[in-house]
């Protein structure tokens, strides 16, 4: 951990040092969620010619032409087989988290304007099955099992249409709004759902000899109707420890300014979570404080410093993007990011942190681009429960 930590010092030095020492804004085209992720999270104060609903709003002022983007974003894509505890045949975990997003950016009458849809969804579930329960009735020569089927679920999702407005209230300085309208679901529970197979046999079946008795029990399994009733649902139980859902409005409210036209160096500043009405779980206010530069039309570097009200915590992220545009023969290009993030303990009592690797690429073919994105927490996780980002843009 110190050899990291060192490393993320090392790397926010050479940041900074791109920030302020090198000498115009670069018109690469890219989605700006993999661009941000790619970056380490790194965007409040970085404008750019392609911006969307998930930067700086106040960035917005620097969009050119119009611009289309798709993106698609896969989390925690796992199946993992648990540790048995006494009485169980099976335990497993099932998971998931999926982010689809379109966007639309363009200025009208010097107003920046994007427009976009998110649909956030995390599926978290934990299969058990406890071990097979046997009866058998003489008098009736019936023959009973009962399998349970434990489902421990938590879901999460979000989902909505954003807008985010940016306007240039005097050269070089813009502010920006960023308008959400959300509909959150919250789920969690537990589900029972028996599998009971049922067999009657003959009367003549001597019931003393299990060498006949077995094969007349097998032979007279409801199975088919078993099947059929436990896709119905007959005999489940569901217990509910939440189920939420509302919709409501999220604003957030930005600011950009250019600190140094040398390195084109800009600062940006965020509240995050203003307003929110009749959102289920509202997040807390946030503030985030960063630095960004275009240095050169093939690079891009940027460091951010967020924290929420509610805790003491403190997240940083840091990162750069280079790139590479060429017109020989065809129209194309290529750019690769690099970034880091670091959260801090949300409470002074606790030392667990958090370290993230993102790596990013892109190619350009004429004014389509399409991205990808891996984010990585820093520890022994497999790289399935890693973020995987995919993007498709256009510029028209």
């Amino acid at each position: 951990m110190p050899r990291l930590r060192s490393g993320i010092q090392a790397s926010a030095f050479c940041v900074l040092c791109l920030l302020l020492l090198c000498p115009v804004s670069s018109t690469v085209l890219a989605d700006e969620s993999l661009q941000i992720a790619g970056m380490g999270g790194a965007f409040v104060g970085l404008h750019s010619v392609e911006g969307g609903i998930f930067g700086n709003s106040a960035g917005l002022i620097s969009i050119q032409d119009n611009n289309l983007s798709i993106a698609l974003s896969a989390q925690d894509l796992d199946y993992e087989s648990l540790p048995l505890s006494e009485g169980e045949q099976s335990n497993a975990l099932v998971s998931f988290r999926l982010t689809p997003s379109i966007y639309y950016s363009r200025v009208i009458r010097g107003v920046g304007v994007s427009l976009g849809y998110v649909d956030d969804v995390d599926s978290r579930n934990t299969i058990r099955v406890p071990d097979t329960v046997a009866s058998y009735i003489v008098d009736e020569r019936k023959f009973i099992s009962e399998t349970d089927t434990i489902l421990e679920y938590d879901f999460f999702r979000d989902q909505g249409v954003v807008l985010s407005l940016g306007y240039p209230v005097k050269p070089g300085v813009g502010v920006g709004i960023k308008l959400k309208y959300k509909h959150r679901t919250v789920k969690e529970g537990v589900i029972h759902r028996p599998l009971i197979l049922t067999a009657v046999h003959e009367e003549d079946v001597n019931r003393n000899d299990p060498a006949k008795l077995l094969p007349a029990i097998i032979d007279n399994l409801d199975i088919g109707d078993a099947i059929d009733r436990f896709r119905a649902g007959e005999g489940s139980r569901e217990d509910v420890i939440a189920d939420l859902t509302g919709s409501g409005l999220d604003f957030d409210f930005g600011i950009q300014a250019k600190l140094f036209e040398p390195g084109n160096v800009s600062v940006g500043f965020i509240l995050e979570h203003l307003i929110q009405r009749r959102i289920v779980k509202p997040q807390p206010t946030g503030i985030r404080l960063g630095l960004g530069a275009r240095p050169t039309e093939w690079l891009a570097a940027a460091i951010d410093l967020q924290r929420s009200l509610d805790d003491s915590g403190i997240k940083i992220n840091l990162g750069w993007e280079v790139s590479y545009r060429w017109q020989r023969g065809f129209s194309g290009g290529i750019m690769i990011r690099n970034g880091f993030a670091h959260e801090s303990p949300r409470d002074l009592s606790s030392n667990r942190t958090k370290d993230k690797l993102s790596i990013g690429i892109g190619v350009i073919l004429g004014e389509s681009h399409w991205d990808y994105t891996l984010v990585k927490l820093l520890d022994s996780s497999p790289i399935s429960k890693a973020t995987h980002m995919f993007s498709s843009t256009v510029r028209f």
